[in-house]
């Protein structure tokens, strides 16, 4: 049977929207339509020349063999894989050569294609010793496009979607909602062909979003997907949580947020809770006299306790970051830096 999959991340898919190589539907002959982009192809397909440098300066052109892209697919339940279909349909004279294929699950990669050449315009089955996976790598060697993907073999257990706990909480405090509400985040299922969620103006320095229980919870995953938000993603994020007992004189309407440490590159550092206006004050001085600065969140001093290291978010990706402390929590603050838009954001436990 065809498994259920979705596009976790892809290194480049500059002239298409990537997340059609995963549709079971039929690639679709786009012959005559074009946007500015040129061409318009159905799936997968990168740039070109990643695999080649030039250096102007002792004028010598650089080929590197090695160089490749890449998707991540995710398993919407884990399962045992026996086959991939790879199509490259329409594809004529810019298919990717070859792919290697890995499947990963618990720790655990196995390659099971290893350089297998594609043609032009061409769809082949590729029968692969059964293989659990929980997700799927498509290793392109080098660059170009593939309009679609497809595994099959049987899932070990049922597709059970878990329950998003921010679904049941109170959103009690929202610093920005520009282009929408922390609620379409919660509510992004990757159902359309555009952006949508939660989005934030440009020119802010920091958004974050209160979700109150009503009974305690202990977080587990923390899901944050923005899909589609290929330049307008935040840089990152983090989540942090109230220990059930201490509500007592935390105001989560007003709430005394997480700090800043902000080093400046002269040496100077400083504390804040309001970066944006120290980032304006450096911006209104003089060319001359603005400096650096590098910044970090501080917990401390505050009601809010870590439940998240610093996490990098990428554009059009879909983030799935544990949880490692089982701390009961009566809210959560979810925050991302410096503004943008994120798709769907989900809390298990």
């Amino acid at each position: 049977m065809r498994l259920d999959t979705f596009l976790v991340s892809y290194s480049d898919s500059s002239f298409t929207n990537p997340h059609e190589v995963l549709l079971e539907a039929e690639p679709e002959n786009r012959a005559g339509q074009f946007t500015h982009m040129g061409a318009q192809y159905w799936g997968f397909e990168t740039r070109r020349h990643d695999a080649w440098a030039v250096d102007s300066s002792s004028q010598t052109l650089t080929f590197d063999p090695l160089a490749d892209h890449e998707f991540l697919i995710g398993l919407k339940a884990p399962s045992r894989v026996e086959a991939l279909r790879i199509s490259t349909r329409w594809f004529t004279g810019n298919q990717v050569p070859a792919v290697s294929v890995e499947l990963m699950m618990d720790g655990t990669t196995t390659r099971v294609i290893d350089r297998h050449p594609l043609a032009p315009d061409s769809e082949i089955t590729l029968p692969i010793p059964p293989t659990h996976a929980a997700y799927c790598r498509v290793i392109c060697h080098q660059e170009g496009g593939i309009s679609r993907v497809s595994l099959f073999g049987e899932p070990l257990s049922e597709d059970a979607e878990e329950d998003n706990l921010l679904t049941h909480a109170t959103i009690t405090s929202v610093s920005n909602a520009h282009y929408g509400h922390p609620t379409d985040a919660l509510s992004g299922r990757r159902i359309e062909g555009h952006m949508k969620g939660w989005e934030s103006a440009r020119g802010s320095f920091g958004e974050h979003a209160i979700f109150s229980f009503a009974e305690p919870i202990v977080p587990r995953t923390l899901v944050v997907d923005t899909y589609l938000h290929r330049l307008n993603a935040p840089l990152c994020c983090f989540l942090f949580g109230l220990p059930n007992g201490s509500e007592a004189g935390v105001d989560l309407y007003q709430p005394t947020l997480p700090g800043w440490q902000v080093e400046f590159e002269d040496g100077e550092r400083l504390e804040t809770r309001d970066l944006a206006q120290v980032i304006q004050a450096e911006r209104a001085k003089p060319a001359e006299a603005q400096r650096r600065l590098h910044i970090q969140m501080q917990a401390a001093p505050s009601p809010w306790i870590s439940l998240t290291s610093f996490t990098a978010l990428k554009p059009d990706t879909f983030h799935a970051l544990p949880i490692e402390t089982s701390l009961a929590c009566s809210a959560l603050l979810f925050a991302f830096f410096p503004n943008g838009g994120i798709h769907g954001l989900r809390v298990y436990a």
